[in-house]
């Protein structure tokens, strides 16, 4: 069964399973940016989840991350969240050793690609009006369909559609709230 920890600023987890992911609370304009669309789509009992502004894929056993960043796709130590909130979202056993190599895998192939631009806009078309257009370039990436594509070469959410999914969507399917 998943689980859910919190780490304030200061505090850091010292326990890491590769294939496990973070979500966390930036206050970067683009971040805002990202919150305010959530806030237009998630209303109700769901606005909690559009607390999330960023998500990233635990590669190692260290807390090494990976993560799509407006620069492109990098490796990042856990470290670099420190000063702020993040939730560790433990998969547990529920996420087996063989798909949890093969999310790993997925993630750390995607160093070096792009940041997904294009694929930002259309997430930000389906939050502010409801259209669900796959605006994407080859190999571009953004952080949540980043994770959302590598839990799914693990075995998990065959549903989701990452073209179209942000921060929040990944918090209310695993339930993580501020």
């Amino acid at each position: 069964m998943p689980g859910v920890e919190r780490y304030g600023p200061g505090e850091e987890a010292t326990r890491f399973d590769p294939g496990d992911f973070i979500l966390t609370h930036r206050m970067r304009p683009f971040a805002g940016l990202i919150r305010v669309g959530e806030k237009i789509r998630f209303r109700g009992p769901d606005a909690v989840y559009a607390h999330w502004s960023h998500c990233a894929l635990v590669v190692a056993e260290d807390g090494g991350l990976v993560e799509a960043e407006t620069l492109g796709v990098e490796r990042s130590p856990i470290s670099k969240y420190q000063s702020t909130e993040y939730h560790l979202v433990r998969l547990g056993a529920a996420f087996g050793p063989d798909g949890r190599q093969r999310a790993v895998s997925y993630a750390n192939a995607q160093v070096g690609q792009a940041f997904g631009f294009l694929a930002m806009t259309g997430a930000a078309l389906f939050l502010l009006f409801g259209l669900h257009l796959r605006l994407m370039r080859r190999n571009h990436q953004i952080c949540s369909g980043l994770v959302i594509r590598a839990l799914q070469h693990g075995g998990l959410l065959p549903d989701a559609d990452p073209a179209v999914m942000l921060p929040a969507h990944l918090a209310k399917i695993y339930d993580v709230r501020p």
